[in-house]
């Protein structure tokens, strides 16, 4: 029972960008997380500094940052000690499976009940876990830390007050001191000035409740008072897009607008293997030809008559679509073989089906399954295994999309399709997608550190009339 990981080692790809943008297509990436979490603590706790000073930006610093480090690490490591309590005190033996599933994969259909049960259970516990902390504990932590921290400034509060009322002369005295000194020295009475300012300023100390999503409940309900609440429901509620999508709609959209392909860098490099080859056969390949052999074209007929055999379900045994399609049953059976195959009965989904009917080398059985095994590094056929076929259809369609960019680029420059020019495409494909994804995460940064601060701050100094974060309990 394991997860055949062969493609799982350090991935170059065709251009020293790869590395880095192919952690944008790794969901289990932490760097993305680390850049964007270290970015929005840095920027929340600069705008805590210039409302609170530097109490609310330690504050803010403390909380922003374990919570990340929770979410990042803590529930993978609470994840590990789970594993070792059920394998050395339950007996189970593996634990090393996925367990989501769709219409074409399920490979909880193959995994020990009381395997499957654990690994649920385990996930499910370390997550609430993580929550209960950062939602219920980490506040009172974190006010504690408040409070300490106001007590020890209220106490070097009165300490200089005591020194500027020790050190205050009369007017008097004054007078008598300037006529016996006729250069008087205002050094340590601004520095007291200064200092005691200093202090005021940093009296406006505050927690700022974190954006993790799960815990929006948890740090509602720990907030001490009504503003609090507003203020940190608001940001709450105001970062789920940016954490959640904003990166990926920002560099989708510029993709598209610049006609640049958003194309996993492993998906690319397979891709231009297979056209590789292709080109050393046909050297003389112009635009034209390689989208009419590389890109899907389906039969009008056929599609309707595939679109009749999917009305019902979201996908069909090998068997059907042979009957409808009998001089494809070959390519059929070897499509099937995209996923695990139970007791003989192969299935197909819809793109499937329609690559079958195509006869493009993009739609190629052999070429999808190694492509498709390099993209998400496991064995996508293997029962133990999950990949959702959404994203295999997104994958799918980037490689068609790239195809087409290679050609409009190819009948812009008026050129044939050559080794060096396919491969000159890509590495200026890798280059602005990895830009695109980073003026996403810059953006979402900016909103998430800067920008949401900035306006829950202005709530709460509409509501109040004091540009100042609430410190007292109700």
């Amino acid at each position: 029972m394991r997860i055949n990981n062969q493609n799982n080692q350090n991935f170059k790809g065709l251009s020293p960008l790869s590395p880095a943008l192919g952690q944008f297509y790794n969901a289990n990436a932490t760097i993305p997380t680390l850049i964007i979490e270290t970015g929005v603590t840095l920027g929340r706790a600069r705008e805590a500094n210039k409302r609170g000073g530097k109490p609310e930006a330690i504050d803010r610093l403390v909380e922003q940052g374990i919570s990340a480090v929770v979410w990042i690490y803590g529930v993978k490591a609470l994840k590990k000690i789970g594993d070792i309590i059920g394998q050395k005190v339950l007996n189970i033996k593996d634990l090393n499976f996925d367990i989501g599933f769709d219409e074409l994969r399920n490979p909880t259909k193959y995994i020990d009940k009381k395997a499957l049960g654990f690994k649920a259970g385990n996930i499910l516990a370390c997550t609430a876990i993580a929550t209960y902390f950062i939602g219920a504990i980490l506040p009172k932590i974190n006010n504690a830390i408040l409070d300490k921290t106001l007590k020890k400034q209220k106490e070097a509060e009165k300490s200089k007050n005591k020194t500027l009322n020790q050190k205050r002369t009369s007017f008097e005295e004054f007078k008598n001191n300037t006529k016996k000194n006729k250069e008087i020295s205002f050094t340590s009475l601004s520095g007291a000035l200064i200092n005691s300012a200093h202090i005021l300023e940093n009296n406006s100390t505050a927690r700022l409740l974190i954006t993790d999503t799960g815990v929006v409940a948890g740090r509602f309900h720990n907030a001490p008072n009504k503003y609090r609440k507003i203020e940190g429901l608001f940001r709450d509620i105001a970062s789920i897009y940016f954490y959640l999508k904003a990166t990926k709609h920002i560099s989708d959209g510029l993709n598209s607008l610049s006609k640049n392909t958003a194309i996993d860098p492993r998906t690319l490099e397979k891709t231009i293997e297979m056209l590789s080859k292709k080109i050393k056969e046909n050297p003389e390949l112009s635009a034209d030809d390689l989208l009419e052999f590389a890109t899907s074209k389906i039969d009008k007929e056929k599609f309707e008559q595939l679109k009749e055999l999917f009305k019902k379900e979201k996908t069909i045994s090998c068997e059907d679509f042979i009957k409808a399609f009998p001089d494809l049953s070959a390519k059929a059976e070897e499509m099937a073989k995209l996923q695990y195959i139970e007791e003989g009965k192969g299935i197909l989904s819809f793109q499937q089906a329609s690559d079958v009917l195509s006869n493009s080398w993009t739609s190629n059985p052999k070429f999808l399954k190694e492509t498709f095994d390099y993209t998400t590094k496991k064995d996508i056929a293997d029962k133990f295994t999950f990949v959702s076929s959404k994203k295999l259809d997104e994958t799918r369609a980037s490689i068609d999309g790239f195809i087409e960019q290679i050609a409009r680029s190819a009948k812009k420059e008026n050129c044939k399709i050559s080794q060096e020019f396919i491969t000159k495409i890509a590495k200026k494909n890798i280059g602005k997608n990895l830009l695109f994804n980073t003026i996403g995460t810059a953006i979402s940064i900016f909103a998430l550190g800067t920008l949401i601060p900035k306006v829950q701050y202005a709530i709460t100094k509409k509501l109040t009339n004091e540009n100042k974060f609430h410190t007292e309990k109700e």
